[in-house]
């Protein structure tokens, strides 16, 4: 059976459903090249700024791959730019703030983070940049794309928040999928019921529900990341206009439907 993958994330801002970016990798690219490696990136650093008209700004950032860059336009907050392959070896990837007309405004082009991690032939890799645009941490994760059990899907819980403390993430009127998840926790990739949900992220231990997204659409025989994002208390104003407040992220590392 022939199987379709693609990358896509979803993010929802002020109640607004809205697709954040979707890349389809051709049926006879990524999941062809069997000696490559391959790696996503996220951008999950919010702006921290204090000042209103700073926080609005948003700080995308250029990934290089042993000093290419791949990309025409930097990756804003919460975007990614989908897998891309490369040969086996050591990567080592710098991160720098964009001094592009993408940015708004255009700022100075600064290094913000670098990453050195070996990659290995037919293995996936998803490389977060985490914290905040003022202080970015790097966060590389071993993707297991196996597919499930037949007619059922996976999913790889994170919290990326910076400052929403431990949260249980939680299907409404449903299944708990992860509790007391602190900053930078990940419960790797588990199986569930493929379903139609609404996701909440709740303050650990409580019913008090600090975040929700209705509409989360988990297929069968497929792999999704779900993260926390954003901040629970906003540094400005700013911020909120910006949408990166607390929020909820999620991804199809690999999405597969019969041809």
């Amino acid at each position: 059976m022939n199987y379709l993958r693609i990358f896509c994330s979803v993010s929802l801002t002020a109640g607004i459903l809205g697709l954040m970016a979707c890349e389809k990798d051709d049926v006879a690219g990524l999941g062809e090249e069997k000696d490559k490696g391959k790696i996503i990136f996220v951008n999950a650093a919010p702006n921290s700024a204090t000042v209103a008209a700073q926080a609005q700004r948003e700080i995308a950032i250029f990934p290089f791959y042993n000093n290419v860059q791949f990309n025409l336009f930097p990756i804003k907050f919460p975007w990614s730019n989908g897998y891309k392959a490369f040969a086996p070896g050591t990567m080592t990837m710098r991160f720098d703030t964009a001094q592009s007309q993408a940015n708004n405004p255009a700022g100075p082009a600064a290094k913000v983070a670098e990453v050195s991690f070996p990659i290995q032939a037919d293995k996936y890799y998803s490389v977060y940049a985490i914290g905040t645009a003022q202080k970015v941490e790097i966060v590389v994760l071993d993707d297991n794309l196996a597919l499930p059990a037949p007619g059922k899907a996976k999913v790889r819980l994170m919290n990326y928040s910076p400052d929403a403390g431990p949260i249980d993430i939680v299907i409404s009127g449903g299944a708990t999928l992860g509790t007391s998840l602190k900053f930078k926790d990940v419960k790797d990739f588990f199986e569930i019921e493929p379903g139609t949900y609404t996701i909440q992220l709740r303050e650990a231990g409580t019913a008090r529900v600090l975040a929700s997204k209705s509409n989360v659409f988990i297929d069968r025989n497929s792999c999704y990341s779900i993260w926390a994002r954003g901040f629970r208390t906003t540094p400005s104003p700013g911020n909120s206009v910006s949408g990166q407040g607390l929020d909820i992220s999620y991804h199809a590392n690999r999405w597969s439907v019969p041809l």
